[in-house]
């Protein structure tokens, strides 16, 4: 990272990198982040890897323990269950907002996503494993983002992509096992009905699709 970055692009940077290694399991659940090594591996100041490690914190990926110490979140199953009911029932308003406001930008914007995630492979093998690819992860990401991207009320935005955060954490320590299920026909469906702007249908395939990632990754743990 350059030395020359202000302080607040630095510390951002720092933030979301620390971030993006948790989420994609660069670190195992519960295991300590030490300040002075991540400083160094960064080549930054402690304060700047403090301040980050705060921040995620606050976001819940990151536990801050008693001693001032820092370490990643650990996993249970009720949280699990916490973090996808949250997201039912806060995605499932920031949806509603959205269609109720959505112009045909945001049509485009949908289907546009929507294209490119039907198009992109889930899985890849890794060590005789399936595993996730990063490509797809990313675009699933936009895919959902983009169906609530117009809802006006920025608080609510900031709470779902927590929460997606928070599940994603999860999706990763999952067992690399493709599902049953038939996602290419959920996202269609649910896409569908966001378009025709009929709110309760979309509602209903939203939390189905919610309830069916929590069944698949309580299973596959």
């Amino acid at each position: 990272m350059a030395k020359r970055e202000g302080s607040s692009t630095l510390n951002e940077n720092v933030t979301k990198k620390l971030q993006s290694d948790i989420l994609a399991g660069q670190y195992e659940p519960g295991s300590p982040l030490i300040v002075s090594e991540l400083a160094k591996g960064f080549n930054v100041s402690v304060a700047v890897v403090r301040e980050a490690l705060t921040r995620l914190a606050n976001q819940g990926l990151v536990l801050q323990n008693p001693n001032r110490g820092f370490s990643v979140k650990t996993v249970s199953e009720e949280d699990l269950k916490s973090i996808l009911e949250a997201r039912s029932i806060n995605e499932s308003a920031a949806l509603r907002l959205s269609i109720a406001h959505g112009d045909l930008t945001w049509e485009s914007n949908v289907i546009a996503v929507h294209h490119k995630l039907s198009q992109t492979a889930a899985f890849k093998e890794v060590n005789q494993k399936l595993a996730i690819r990063e490509e797809w992860a990313d675009i699933h990401r936009q895919f959902h983002y983009e169906l609530i991207a117009a809802c006006p009320n920025q608080v609510l935005l900031d709470i779902c992509r927590r929460l997606w955060d928070l599940s994603e954490f999860y999706r990763h320590w999952s067992s690399s096992k493709e599902p049953t299920r038939d996602g290419h026909a959920e996202h269609k469906a649910l896409t569908d009905a966001v378009l025709s702007r009929d709110s309760d249908r979309a509602v209903e395939i939203f939390r189905a699709h919610i309830q069916l990632t929590a069944d698949n990754l309580i299973d596959n743990r």
